[in-house]
């Protein structure tokens, strides 16, 4: 019998702020080493098999400890390996999902940068429990034996997009999004069953649209699909009363008025009558919240909203025996919040044991057992890089599975502090403050570090490398949600359009002032420190706002924004149209807000850190800045690897850039620099 408790959680702040006060402790021992912090976890994405067996995970490469370069299944008697997969190559894990009892399916990426996010390469593959089976089901290349896939009478080659649905009960046929070229961009999408014992396909549904998503209903019916106009990049969504019906239904007037860059808004899924459809749509005062959508009469109902931060992930219910629904959703106020909308279901209930379990901690279920009595929890922190444990619902009892860093005491971490403060506009701000382990927290040296993006994307409370890294060494770390961020609705967003060199720049200046006017900073030993478009917030602040910093870090930062449109999305519409919109096209304007043409302004010391293979911002970028700071007569020091992209992947080039980098600020902010 379930020892699950029935406890009513509407909001649920994971964090007491008291945990937070002030306390002066004895000083800190020598902190862990550049890897212990940089290093990428051995073991990740641990899920359990439906009979509960098995556990599957994403492994590390024992070798060379780059990330997510294989999977591993291992009893759950003895934890002995029974299966294994390797990639090749640049290949990384996409994902994973397990089929059915003895069965996983497998998908792959090309990861070109840390910062970036991993590019499918259309690659799907399978393999049992015992390592037999073996198969390369979807992407193969051509020119060899096989390399085509038949779907019904045509020779034809597919690339997995996607996974669409896995039958609940014991799938020997799934239903795939794929395409059938290299680009994946501006083809329509199209479903397909495939076979995943002998890679049989066969065509379900064809998309209205292109460069989107397709969702199935309850039952595996294709019955959404969302894309965007390939001349103009609008977002598009269509929707149809069931999987037979020939004619799409447009409802693309749901995206009016809304983000002109980038919508946010999308379907999730329909909900338990097959009809209605979760929707992330815009609250009245513009954030995102979690709506009813009921698509006939394209009439919304809202779920759960909140006035000032959008809604974050949603948790689906995990049945297997009925319908899915969603249970809760998340926000990040400043620590994070979990609201429960359906307190009866037995996920919830599960999740506020779970929650009584791992106080201070967030915690997600990976997976579970087809009959609910086992499930894997991940439990992480802003001190602790996350531990996984296996949970026995009946027994209401967890047991440690795996540590993501074995290297990392998470009781010797510091403590991420959320803030809040008004820019001098009126403005509010919020952001996060680190500081030292064991310190009293007043007049430290202090390291801003402004987030990319710049929009759609903010900081979070949570485990940050780097931030824990810093900290250790005795460096405040400030990171602000500077206006342009994500996460605080589209009218807050959008503040941040054609104000790249302006009012963002701002709202980093008052940070910095009102961190030094509140004691936690020597208003001597500040640096700043970013990477993408934070690299350039970095180079840009340090001339807009002379004498406020000791030295400037930027990593793969762009510093001339009229390349903007050079960036590897920039090729297509929905990429050129947020550029002219966050940007516009007034060179003299850009060329006035980028540090490659104000070179000369800047007093600080740089540190330029690039790759070779950034598809994102392109290296001449980085060495066009160099060569302005030559002309100018400026001191500098650079870290160049031709093999990386956007962010550095490799570990060796990991450790190496993290240790420069602290030399670079212990020397002009460290302890014993000079500070006049």
């Amino acid at each position: 019998m379930s020892n699950r408790k029935s406890l009513k959680i509407l909001t649920a702040m994971l964090l007491p702020a008291a945990v937070f006060l002030a306390s002066v402790r004895a000083a800190p021992p020598a902190p862990p080493p550049v890897q212990a912090f940089f290093s990428y976890p051995q073991i990740s994405d641990v899920q359990i098999s439906p009979d509960g067996k098995y556990l599957a995970m994403v492994v590390a490469d024992s070798k060379t400890g780059e990330n997510r370069k294989g999977i591993a299944v291992v009893s759950r008697s003895n934890f002995k390996v029974t299966a294994s997969f390797h990639t090749v190559g640049d290949q990384d894990i996409l994902e994973y999902w397990w089929a059915n009892d003895e069965r996983l399916l497998i998908a792959t990426a090309i990861q070109t940068g840390s910062l970036n996010s991993p590019i499918p390469d259309g690659k799907l593959y399978a393999i049992n429990v015992d390592d037999s089976q073996f198969r390369e089901l979807m992407g193969k290349p051509p020119g060899g034996p096989g390399s085509f896939t038949h779907v019904g009478q045509q020779r034809r080659l597919l690339y997995f997009i996607q996974m669409l649905y896995i039958p609940p009960k014991d799938a020997k046929q799934v239903i795939v999004q794929a395409v059938s070229n290299t680009g994946f961009r501006n083809q329509p999408d199209q479903a397909y069953s495939l076979n995943i014992y002998d890679g049989a396909l066969r065509d379900v549904a064809h998309s209205p649209a292109a460069n989107g998503t397709l969702i199935t209903d309850n039952a595996g019916a294709v019955r959404l699909a969302t894309g965007s106009n390939t001349l103009t990049g609008a977002t598009r969504i269509f929707y149809r009363p069931s999987g037979n019906d020939l004619n799409w239904q447009n409802l693309s007037a749901l995206y009016n008025g809304d983000d002109p860059a980038e919508s946010p808004l999308q379907p999730l899924g329909f909900a338990a009558n097959n009809h209605d459809v979760y929707w992330l749509g815009r609250t009245p005062s513009s954030t995102l919240g979690l709506y009813l959508l009921n698509p006939d009469a394209l009439k919304t109902t809202l779920l759960y909203g909140n006035p000032t931060y959008d809604v974050g992930d949603v948790i689906w219910s995990m049945e297997w025996k009925k319908t899915q629904h969603i249970v809760a959703v998340t926000t990040m106020p400043g620590l994070p919040a979990l609201h429960i909308l359906d307190s009866n279901s037995h996920l919830a209930q599960d999740l506020a044991s779970l929650y009584a379990a791992f106080p201070n901690q967030v915690v997600d279920i990976t997976s579970n057992t087809r009959d609910g009595s086992l499930m894997v929890v991940y439990a992480h922190s802003d001190r602790n890089p996350g531990s996984y444990y296996l949970f026995n619902v009946k027994a209401s009892k967890v047991s440690l599975l795996f540590n993501s860093l074995s290297g990392i005491d998470p009781k010797k971490m510091a403590y991420m502090r959320p803030i809040t403060f008004k820019a001098r506009d009126g403005v509010t701000l919020h952001g996060y403050l680190t500081l030292p382990p064991g310190s009293q927290g007043k007049n430290l040296p202090l390291i801003v570090n402004p987030h990319g993006g710049p929009h759609g994307i903010r900081d979070e409370w949570g485990w940050d490398p780097e931030a824990q890294f810093f900290a250790a060494h005795g460096y405040a770390w400030l990171q602000v949600n500077y206006r342009g961020s994500g996460g605080y609705g589209m009218k807050f967003q959008d503040m941040g359009y054609r104000h790249w060199g302006t009012t963002m720049q701002n709202d980093l200046a008052d940070a910095v002032r009102w961190a030094v006017k509140q004691g936690y900073a020597d208003p001597k030993r500040v640096c700043i420190y970013g990477a993408s478009y934070g690299g350039y917030a970095a180079l840009e602040n340090s001339i807009l706002y002379p004498g406020l910093y000791r030295c400037t870090v930027g990593y793969v930062g762009l510093y001339d924004l009229t390349l903007a449109a050079r960036a590897d999305f920039g090729h297509y519409a929905f990429g050129d149209r947020f550029v002219q919109v966050v940007l516009g096209n007034n060179t003299a304007a850009l060329k006035a807000e980028s540090p490659i043409y104000n070179a000369e302004k800047i007093q600080d010391p740089v540190f330029i850190i690039y790759g070779g293979a950034d598809r994102v911002v392109v290296p001449e970028n980085a060495r066009e800045m160099l060569a302005a700071l030559d002309k100018a007569g400026k001191h500098y020091e650079q870290m160049y690897e031709p093999n990386e992209g956007h962010g550095f992947a490799k570990p060796e080039h990991r450790f190496e850039l993290y240790t420069r980098m602290l030399s670079f600020f212990d020397t002009y902010i460290g302890l014993d620099a000079t500070t006049h």
